[in-house]
């Protein structure tokens, strides 16, 4: 059974307006993988922007070495390159563990913010179609569409009408429109 949809029934449940401010207190850029990854590289990241002149630079020097010293260019050539090569590929690797966790982190931190009640699902019905796929995965527990995911906070965040998602939550939610009417009539 869905794990989100069993601690959806133990939790009470929010008001829209707790829903809609929890949307709004969401910052997109709090989702930026780029961003994560620069800073998980820190010190290190001159090492990237160098890497391609770096390269190109010992290439050179070390194809004219090798012509002047053992008076074969193409054989000197190859066998920088290929060493170039196998020292690029490493930094490569390298690179990708640093996207990987970036990734990871902004997976956790949808995860943060889905783990109670969820955000992005319960505003299904304001997304268009193409989102389809991503609120199913998340709601399941599966946060790995990350961009569609900033893209359908940002849609929700600038075009969503506050008054038909409280008109549609009360109808999903009729309890709590109930206990609003209670509380209304004492007052």
């Amino acid at each position: 059974m869905d794990t989100q949809f069993e601690t959806e029934q133990t939790q009470p449940i929010p008001s829209p307006q707790e829903m809609l401010s929890r949307l709004n207190q969401v910052n997109p850029k709090y989702f930026d993988v780029k961003a994560i990854e620069d800073q998980l590289k820190g010190n290190k990241i001159w090492i990237y922007v160098l890497t391609l002149p770096v390269s190109a630079v010992l290439l050179a020097v070390f194809t004219l070495l090798g012509t002047f010293m053992f008076n074969q260019p193409i054989i000197s050539f190859l066998i920088t390159a290929a060493l170039l090569f196998w020292i690029g590929k490493m930094f490569d690797n390298q690179q990708h563990r640093y996207k990987y966790a970036a990734r990871q982190e902004v997976i956790n931190r949808i995860a943060e913010i889905e783990q109670n009640f969820g955000l992005i699902p319960h505003f299904k019905n304001f997304l268009p179609s193409k989102y389809r796929h991503m609120w199913q995965s998340v709601r399941k527990g599966n946060y790995t569409y990350i961009e569609q995911y900033v893209q359908a906070l940002v849609l929700l965040q600038h075009k969503l009408e506050p008054e038909k998602f409280i008109r549609i939550w009360h109808l999903t939610y009729p309890d709590i429109d109930s206990e609003n009417e209670e509380q209304a009539e004492y007052l």
